[in-house]
């Protein structure tokens, strides 16, 4: 048996394939922006005939300040139900990545339970996949999918993303260019849920064999400022720290807070995530490796 991984060239992707072949040999592998791997226009059919262990469904437009919504709901929302009624059909588990971006501010909290309010089409486009997902399990009790909401996720194999990496990656790129770390003004009291990719990519494997389908936080639950990621990052590089404006365009579409509730998960994830401290410092060691 083997698995299947969509968006197998982007952060979590590239890092979950290479998990699950040490461990479990072939993976096939999906994405769109690599010759290499099976375009999703051809997935469905060429993995009709295989025996296929688990889909882990990665692939998505990540950006959050994307705005063609059109691109959102086919890639975000049709795609993924086209690979739910695969996986449905044939018994087959499948494991998605939806998104902290659903709880908006987090002003009704951050329970799997707790009122959604998106404020950017992104989380619009995660919350609707996660609602089709929602009443699929409740008309079938068989049916093994598990949502799992991922908060901040940082680590190595980031490059590519942009503008869209996370600040622990931005925050080191900023220093190997310039030593210098900027930050918006009032980081301090911007506070999010950051989760080492290593422990994402274990938790993802490991949903699979969770008892009941279902949308899963994936945090730590220990939220931190940017403020207190760039000292961090300011006192392994020997960087200065720059405050800059806050983007207009960034003005009420911005998570101030997040932080993951996970009585729900802990049911099934027993180990404790890495400290914040502990992964800038992993993957410090990592980005140095490859910069040399």
């Amino acid at each position: 048996m083997t698995s299947c991984v969509t968006g197998a060239a982007g952060f979590i992707g590239k890092n979950l394939v290479e998990e699950l072949r040490a461990k479990e040999g072939d993976v096939i592998e999906c994405d769109p922006r690599d010759s290499r791997m099976i375009n999703p226009d051809d997935l469905l059919s060429h993995i009709s005939e295989k025996n296929i262990k688990a889909v882990y469904h990665m692939g998505a437009i990540s950006s959050t300040t994307e705005k063609n919504t059109e691109s959102l709901i086919r890639e975000n929302i049709l795609f993924s139900s086209k690979i739910l009624e695969f996986c449905e059909k044939r018994n087959i588990p499948m494991i998605y990545a939806s998104s902290a971006s659903v709880y908006g501010d987090g002003k009704f909290g951050f329970t799997e339970h707790s009122r959604c309010d998106p404020i950017n089409y992104y989380a619009i486009s995660k919350l609707s996949f996660d609602m089709i997902v929602d009443q699929k399990i409740r008309d079938n009790s068989d049916l093994k999918v598990f949502g799992l909401r991922y908060f901040n996720v940082y680590g190595h194999n980031e490059s590519h993303k942009g503008d869209m990496a996370s600040p622990v990656y931005k925050f080191f790129d900023q220093s190997n260019r310039s030593r210098e770390i900027k930050i918006f003004e009032g980081s301090e009291n911007f506070l999010r849920d950051f989760i080492h990719v290593e422990d994402v990519v274990k938790i993802t494997i490991e949903s699979r064999q969770f008892e009941e389908s279902g949308i899963y936080n994936v945090g730590t639950g220990n939220p931190r400022s940017f403020r207190d990621v760039a000292e961090i990052i300011s006192n392994l590089t020997k960087s200065d720290i720059v405050e800059i404006p806050f983007p207009d365009h960034l003005v009420g579409k911005y998570q101030k807070f997040t932080c993951s509730d996970n009585k729900k998960i802990s049911k099934f994830i027993k180990f404790e995530r890495q400290d914040i401290f502990s992964g800038i410092k992993k993957t410090s060691k990592i980005l140095e490796n490859k910069n040399k």
